[in-house]
């Protein structure tokens, strides 16, 4: 009778260390769990802001060539200066937000490159890009931006993004193109 009692102690004993180890397994699995929630969510963060950054390139630069050309403007030169005032406006916004847009020199290294550099200016965009007016008709015209890096290729216009511990790069890259039809109404 006596075995019978401590062997059902025994095992009300390894069932309750079960038990608790289960309930502390699960604990730690939530933890384990939100934390890669949180870290997803930085993440994504990070991706916005970079999806942000590029979307606002884009438009501006489609924007300013439109209205440009709408207005009689067509000649390339001027049309790029408009351009890269109208980035370093974006540019100078986002780093109230605390994105700092940067000049690289790459050296082509484009998986070893590091956010460092100089501030970026509106002569850097202007020197590493062109704009290419085309007249198609009357008050038709083909319009092309693009970022060419400079003769070496190897400079671009780049940001790290941080959220916490997550981080995300932006670059615009060398011959990235912006090809638009623009109409002129003068």
């Amino acid at each position: 009778m006596k075995n019978k009692g401590l062997m059902s102690f025994v095992l009300v004993l390894i069932f309750i260390l079960i038990y608790f180890n289960l309930v502390y397994s699960i604990g730690e699995f939530n933890s384990k769990k939100n934390l890669t929630e949180a870290e997803l969510i930085e993440i994504e963060n990070t991706s916005f802001k970079r999806n942000l950054l590029e979307n606002a390139v884009d438009s501006v630069i489609e924007e300013t060539i439109s209205n440009e050309i709408l207005f009689g403007s067509t000649e390339g030169k001027k049309i790029n200066q408009k351009i890269s005032e109208k980035l370093i406006k974006v540019f100078s916004e986002t780093e109230a937000k605390e994105i700092f847009v940067k000049e690289i020199n790459s050296n082509k290294e484009y998986k070893k490159i590091k956010i460092t550099g100089k501030e970026i200016t509106k002569e850097f965009i202007e020197e590493n890009s062109k704009t290419i007016v085309i007249k198609l008709e009357e008050k038709i015209f083909l319009v092309e931006f693009h970022f060419t890096g400079g003769i070496n290729k190897n400079n671009l216009v780049g940001a790290e993004i941080t959220e916490n511990q997550s981080k995300s790069k932006f670059f615009i890259p060398v011959n990235y193109t912006v090809k638009l039809i623009a109409f002129r109404v003068i």
